[in-house]
């Protein structure tokens, strides 16, 4: 029997984006992997909570990621006499590691964003970070079996970094919202926000981001306040330092927000407002469609694949341009999706098939 180490080390939500993305993941992949032995890497927090189905197995693993440990230790874990295929989310597979593998790069935003803005790290520090960086993603394009990606503009993101790559290797899998926003009858919320009419960004205060643009717009646009969810992180912390008290009496923080609250904050906002400057997927921007909440987003072709003619876009790199698309006549509430475009389940038949494709014959 064919036996897949899966690498599930960044389960659950505190690891934002990737967390929820194993955690969806894995609550259906072993039902679309019957006949193979999965043997699922787990932290301890996870370890002794989670239940699978019988085609699957727990193992121990407490390595941080991006350490040394995960370089030097993670290898004794995932011997080629142990498993014969290897699954990992992220692309922080162990440079030493000679497994087969599948492996997933959601973006190369650390590829193309460099420099002492993009790090709270000492130079020092992020210099031999960078090097871990470009190691591992080197190893993870070219000596994996396949490469798992949420949309073609990361193909093509690859291809353009690695033009060495054989294209056929690379499986652009899209993602999907959750299942909280299929249905928002049943949603019984308390949180308590303090305005009626706000602009809302969801996501987190890395540069990329470009929330100083949506900030710095803020003072021509009046009529609206700004709800931000994200962690309270240095980035964040030194975007806000040099606003103004009127502006910043205006901008109202979130964290930590249960799977219904965030729902409710999504169907509540004017306008999701999303001005990336480099994203792999667009996937707040789908769950406020799927609320009907406008979407107004910066036009970068990730965003134009995602989310095609359902969007108002504008240039990431103009205050003028964005408030421009905040003020047009009326923005386009445009219908509910009629369901969920995709489901996580969709996504996790996908991934199968491309396990099996990649699986070694025994």
């Amino acid at each position: 029997m064919v036996v897949i180490a899966v690498d599930a080390r960044f389960y659950g939500s505190e690891n934002t984006g990737l967390g929820r993305y194993t955690q969806n993941v894995l609550n259906y992949l072993p039902q679309y992997l019957q006949g193979y032995t999965l043997k699922v890497l787990l932290r301890k927090k996870y370890f002794d909570t989670l239940t699978f189905p019988k085609n699957v197995e727990k193992v121990l693993c407490d390595i941080p990621h991006y350490s040394l440990a995960e370089q030097l230790w993670l290898p004794q874990y995932l011997s080629p006499k142990t498993y014969d295929l290897l699954y990992t989310f992220h692309f922080n597979v162990p440079v030493l590691s000679t497994i087969p593998t599948v492996v997933t790069i959601h973006d190369l935003i650390k590829t193309y964003s460099k420099g002492a803005d993009t790090t709270t790290r000492a130079p020092w520090l992020y210099t031999l970070k960078r090097w871990g960086y470009d190691l591992a993603m080197h190893r993870a394009v070219t000596a994996s079996r396949a490469i798992i990606v949420p949309t073609n503009t990361v193909k093509n993101d690859i291809l353009a970094a690695y033009p060495t790559t054989p294209p056929e290797r690379i499986h652009p899998i899209p993602e999907a919202p959750d299942e909280i926003f299929r249905n928002l009858k049943s949603l019984n919320c308390t949180l308590k926000i303090p305005t009626n009419k706000y602009l809302l960004f969801v996501g987190n205060a890395y540069p990329h981001k470009n929330l100083a643009l949506l900030f710095e717009a803020l003072a021509s646009l009046p009529a609206y306040d700004l709800v931000v969810v994200a962690k309270e992180t240095p980035y964040l912390s030194k975007l806000l330092a040099p606003l103004s008290p009127a502006i910043r009496a205006r901008i109202h923080l979130f964290s930590g927000l249960s799977d219904k609250e965030l729902a409710f904050v999504y169907s509540h906002a004017v306008a999701l407002v999303t001005p990336s400057l480099m994203e792999g997927y667009g996937l707040v921007g789908l769950e406020a469609m799927m609320v009907g909440t406008p979407v107004v987003a910066s036009n970068i072709p990730v965003y134009r694949e995602v989310y095609g003619d359902r969007a108002t876009f504008f240039d990431p790199h103009s205050v003028a341009s964005l408030v421009a698309a905040l003020k047009l006549p009326k923005l386009p509430k445009l219908p509910k999706l009629p369901k969920l475009p995709r489901t996580w389940s969709d996504v996790a038949h996908e991934i199968a098939e491309v396990l099996r494709e990649n699986s070694p014959s025994l």
